[in-house]
């Protein structure tokens, strides 16, 4: 819609609706790709090429294990029959780090009402920024995360702590989720992120874009500004183990002249599962395709 390029239409939206709203993909889809083990390829050669989501975690188990084993001797790409295949090249000064969620600091952009932030922090990351342009929504998401969330989020986690023991189940450290030590650090700010923010270089680790590269295409001068939202993000990432996911409508070849702007070490197309409800109103028969795009940023500064 050429609407949601305007920056007035958001701002009345917010005003009119402030509810939750999930573009795309909801944590629970997302959260296959923030598994520590899965973020670590961003200090490896990252594979090239496409993979179905729903076949994520037999193709980790399948091919993580043996990068991590030769991590020092080859690195691997996936060809179009998605089959992993290793180079022959020597891999020098290579390490699998990512932070962890207790210290990873995360950008979520475009973040309107998303529930993103509290599902983040909920699994245990602990330092989020969230920026949107709209200074209604910004407003009422900073009123949404005042301290009767913070209580409310530790209750939940104190529950579901008690429940899994009572069950036996594992430790809420083996499942990714966490039982808070102090209280996670969640921010809302103001911000065009298709120009210069108010952060310094290098200073995220995880850049996470739900729609929003779609939401700028919208906009008058869309393909300049969209360019600049992705070196922006590049901008702000660690170059040894950063990472950007963007969610998008568009397909691999028509998101991919966006990222050649910026020396990526690797791009990985992850096409989302269809659900039902993803179905275009008026046709019956054509499905809403979904995509994650993960870009890497890793050793970058080698490139520059």
């Amino acid at each position: 819609m050429a609407s949601y390029g305007k920056h007035e239409y958001w701002e009345q939206r917010y005003t009119r609706n402030g509810n939750p709203c999930e573009w795309i993909a909801g944590y629970d889809i997302i959260e296959r790709l923030l598994t520590p083990n899965f973020l670590c390829l961003a200090s490896a050669p990252p594979p090239r090429g496409e993979i179905q989501v729903q076949d994520l975690n037999e193709w980790l188990t399948n091919h993580l294990g043996p990068l991590l084993r030769i991590k020092n001797d080859r690195s691997c790409v996936i060809d179009e029959d998605n089959e992993l295949h290793y180079c022959d090249s020597t891999v020098s000064e290579l390490t699998m780090d990512f932070p962890s969620r207790e210290k990873a600091r995360v950008l979520n952009v475009g973040c309107g009402t998303s529930s993103l932030p509290s599902d983040l922090a909920y699994h245990g990351w602990m330092n989020i920024v969230n920026v949107d342009y709209s200074k209604v929504v910004i407003e009422k998401m900073q009123a949404r995360y005042g301290d009767e969330f913070y209580d409310n989020l530790q209750c939940c986690v104190q529950q579901d702590f008690m429940l899994r023991r009572t069950l036996g189940l594992e430790s809420r450290d083996d499942d990714g989720h966490h039982d808070f030590a102090e209280k996670p650090n969640i921010k809302f700010e103001v911000a065009d992120v298709t120009k210069r923010i108010d952060h310094p270089d290098e200073s995220f680790d995880l850049v996470i874009c739900k729609k929003t590269l779609d939401v700028i295409l919208c906009s008058a001068g869309s393909v300049a500004a969209a360019r600049a939202m992705i070196s922006e993000c590049f901008r702000i990432l660690n170059p040894h183990h950063g990472v950007m996911m963007v969610l998008s409508s568009g397909k691999p070849d028509d998101r991919a002249v966006f990222w050649e702007n910026n020396p990526w070490t690797g791009v990985l197309n992850v096409k989302l599962p269809v659900h039902q409800n993803n179905q275009r109103k008026g046709h019956q028969k054509k499905v809403a395709e979904h995509y994650v795009y993960i870009l890497y940023k890793q050793n970058a500064s080698a490139s520059k």
